[in-house]
C-alpha cells in the first residue's frame, strides 16, 4: 500500500553523528476508511553500522466506523438554545431521543442525518477572552446550502458572525452561550 509522504523534519542532530527525522504519513485518500489516518514515523539513525527503525503499518478500523451521530453542547439555559437552534438556525428537535433518561435537562435537534445535542449544564470553559473569530476556537461545522442566505438571517437577528478568512463560503456565530459554529457551504 503506497503512502504518501506530508513532510519530513529533522528532529534532532546535535553534533552531526545523530540523525532522527519524522516523517508524518497518511493514507491514500481512495482507501475504503471513513476517515484519514495520519501516522507518525520515526526512522533513528544511531550514527556508525547500527540504525535503529520503527514504523507502523496502517490498519483499517475493524469496528465499523460510520460517521459522525451527534456534538454535544453546552448550554446554561435550554429554553434559549432551543430558540436559537430552532427559530433562528431553522434546525428541528428529535422528539424519539429521551429527555427523561439523563440527569441534565437536554434536547436533540436534527443537522441532515446526524444531530446536536443540547446540554444543559455547567460549561467548565471561560466564557471571556475567547477568539473574536470562531475558526479560532473549537466550533461545531455545519454543511449548508446557501451561506449568504444565512448570512441574511443573521443581519436580521442582530447576531454577529465573521466570514472565512480563507475566503472560502463559509460564516462563523456563537450561539447564546458562546459556542462556536461554522457554516460552510457545500
Amino acid at each position: 500500500m503506497a503512502m504518501k509522504c506530508l513532510s519530513s523534519l529533522p528532529l534532532l542532530s546535535p553534533s552531526g553523528s545523530r540523525k532522527a527525522r519524522a516523517v508524518v504519513r497518511t493514507h491514500p485518500a481512495n482507501s475504503a476508511a471513513a476517515y484519514r489516518r495520519i501516522r507518525t514515523h520515526m526512522s533513528v539513525a544511531t550514527g556508525g553500522e547500527q540504525a535503529l527503525t520503527a514504523q507502523e503499518e496502517f490498519q483499517e478500523p475493524d469496528y465499523g466506523v460510520v460517521s459522525i451521530h451527534h456534538v454535544g453542547i453546552l448550554c446554561e439555559n435550554l429554553e434559549r438554545s432551543i430558540a436559537f437552534y430552532q427559530d433562528i438556525l431553522g434546525l428541528k428537535v428529535n422528539l424519539a431521543r429521551p429527555n427523561d433518561k439523563l440527569p441534565y435537562r437536554g434536547a436533540w435537534l436534527w443537522v441532515g442525518s446526524e444531530m446536536i445535542h443540547l446540554m444543559e449544564l455547567p460549561n467548565p470553559d471561560p466564557l471571556t477572552g475567547r477568539p473574536e473569530h470562531g475558526g479560532r476556537d473549537r466550533h461545531t461545522c455545519v454543511a449548508i446550502k446557501d451561506v449568504l442566505k444565512l448570512k441574511e438571517i443573521f443581519d436580521k437577528a442582530g447576531i454577529s458572525y465573521t466570514l472565512s478568512k480563507s475566503g472560502r463560503p463559509a460564516i462563523f456565530a456563537r450561539d447564546p452561550d458562546g459556542n462556536a459554529l461554522e457554516f460552510t457551504q457545500v
